[in-house]
């Protein structure tokens, strides 16, 4: 049940709840429990429930402690989030690379607090590596948004532990990053940011009136009954709302007859002039043009985002992502690609349109990309990915044999006694054989090669280049979107409802704990739960 993010206990009557019907269910295969349950004390079925949660959970977190202390190097993660109960909760997770090659991402607690300045945030984080028996001189990394909070160039989170380990390098993450570039970009466009506000005042006027909602999607039916229907438009995250503009070009038909027969059923004078007004807006040539050029860069910076989620990316595979991102809009910054979407859209409208307004769209269009590759690459120029840069630097020219000296400086000086220069030096020299082997037509290997040949070296290779090794942990121990802990706040708003704001942190810690790591919940030794429970006892 705690797996699965189930509620246990019932409201006040311990009949009702979920755990007692659950032992009278098992007890038609089991007898022993029915009598169990008869029993008028003694029955393990309430008062234990905390300390039973409690020893399965800190299994589970003394298991990923001890990975991390094998691993050695990890990054930190946090995140702000707001219970049911109105209470500031702070999200903390681990990035760490184990012995394998595979970075593993895993939450390991909440912690309320009463306010999230960065002294509080500091005190905290500190707090759970000194629990977990870590030592914050292996950290080499930080992920956080760009709060000021967090990221303050002064008293920020981020400087403050690199105050204390300095090679524990700071990224803002990269979803985070992306979203306000995206933010940015709708910004330098009025076209654009003028369709997502009508956008939006479609979301609200379809969405939160039922009745609307059904003649839509009768309308759709009869008029279109091939598409899909309308998806809201997400109200926080940009990097998310192509589909929403792309359910609004497939059902434009569909949209011109609803706001008709919409307008003409409500009696209510503010909601008839905000449907006139929209209605008059998707009349506009501009309008749809707007759409489609949004959805037209939209959807490149959705995908970009989905891809940066990804627990196995790390923040040098996220560099490149982004730079894949920007000339994939560069290669689309022509007349051709233009008047490709204009064929499309132009012939959509009513009228004929003069050579000068298709140059005044031109120009718009030039703009929009313009910004997105601008913004993007501003956001992602990161202070921190010197080292990154360095590090990829560094492997691939000694994979592909010419100078490195220049980045083998700078990586020794930067990680100090994580590196032995003369060793790793000595050991270039063989990875470079290795690589060889390897790769022997390849004229340039780049990062991903390396590193998905390392994942499958034995053992005993490895242990004949452990500073290659080393250079490759490094490099994957810095993540490229704080999603876990996003992901972990998801899982606190399933968990923590509305209907279970009583229960107090600790149980809610131990019940996190079990939802979120499901696996490790599964593969926990029940029985060794029950003597540690009973020796508690």
């Amino acid at each position: 049940m705690t797996r699965q993010g189930l509620a246990i206990r019932g409201d006040g009557d311990e009949m009702d709840s979920n755990f007692h019907q659950l032992l009278i269910l098992k007890g038609f295969d089991d007898v022993t429990i029915h009598a169990l349950l008869a029993k008028k004390q003694d029955k393990y079925t309430s008062p234990q429930q905390n300390e039973l949660l409690q020893t399965m959970a800190l299994s589970i977190i003394r298991d990923i402690a001890l990975s991390i202390r094998v691993a050695k190097y990890f990054t930190i993660m946090a995140d702000e989030v707001t219970d049911a109960s109105n209470r500031e909760q702070v999200v903390v997770c681990f990035r760490w690379v184990d012995s394998d090659f595979e970075p593993h991402e895993d939450f390991v607690g909440l912690h309320k607090v009463d306010k999230i300045n960065a002294d509080t945030l500091v005190a905290v984080i500190k707090d759970v590596v000194l629990r977990m028996n870590l030592d914050l001189h292996n950290c080499r990394g930080q992920c956080y948004d760009g709060a000021a909070n967090m990221a303050g160039s002064r008293t920020g989170t981020a400087t403050q532990l690199r105050q204390v380990e300095e090679r524990a390098i700071f990224t803002h993450c990269y979803g985070h990053a992306l979203n306000l570039a995206v933010a940015d970009v709708v910004k330098e466009s009025r076209i654009v940011r003028d369709v997502l506000d009508t956008v939006g005042e479609i979301t609200k006027l379809l969405k939160y009136s039922p009745r609307r909602d059904s003649l839509f999607e009768q309308l759709k039916s009869s008029l279109s009954p091939g598409t899909v229907g309308f998806r809201t438009l997400c109200p926080t995250r940009w990097t998310v709302r192509a589909a929403s503009l792309q359910s609004v070009i497939e059902n434009y038909e569909v949209f011109q007859v609803f706001w008709d027969e919409a307008r003409d059923i409500i009696s209510d004078s503010e909601n008839r002039a905000r449907i006139t007004g929209v209605k008059a807006q998707m009349e506009k040539f501009e309008f749809l043009f707007g759409l489609c050029l949004g959805e037209f860069i939209l959807r490149h910076t959705d995908n970009l985002s989905k891809t940066l989620q990804s627990p196995s990316l790390s923040a040098a595979d996220s560099q490149q992502l982004a730079q894949l991102t920007c000339n994939t809009l560069e290669r689309l910054r022509n007349q051709e690609s233009f008047s490709l979407l204009w064929s499309k859209k132009a012939g959509d409208g009513q009228g004929t349109f003069l050579e000068t307004v298709q140059d005044y769209f031109r120009a718009e269009y030039y703009v929009v990309i313009d910004a997105a590759l601008a913004c993007i690459r501003q956001r992602f120029d990161q202070p921190g990915y010197q080292t990154y840069r360095h590090l990829e630097n560094l492997l691939t020219s000694a994979a592909n044999g010419t100078d490195y000296q220049q980045d083998l400086n700078f990586i020794v000086q930067f990680y100090g006694d994580d590196i032995d220069k003369v060793l790793l030096q000595t050991q270039m020299e063989l990875f470079r054989s290795i690589i060889l082997s390897a790769f022997p037509t390849t004229a340039n290997v780049g990062v991903r090669d390396i590193v998905q040949h390392v994942c499958t070296l034995s053992p005993g290779m490895c242990m004949s280049i452990t500073q290659v090794c080393s250079l490759v942990h490094l490099l994957l121990v810095m993540p490229a979107t704080n999603a876990v802990s996003e992901r972990s706040a998801s899982a606190l708003r399933r968990v923590k409802s509305y209907l279970r704001t009583t229960m107090t942190d600790t149980r809610l810690n131990n019940l996190l704990v079990l939802h979120v790591h499901k696996d490790r919940c599964d593969s926990l030794v029940l029985e060794d739960c029950l003597n540690e429970f009973v020796c508690g006892q």
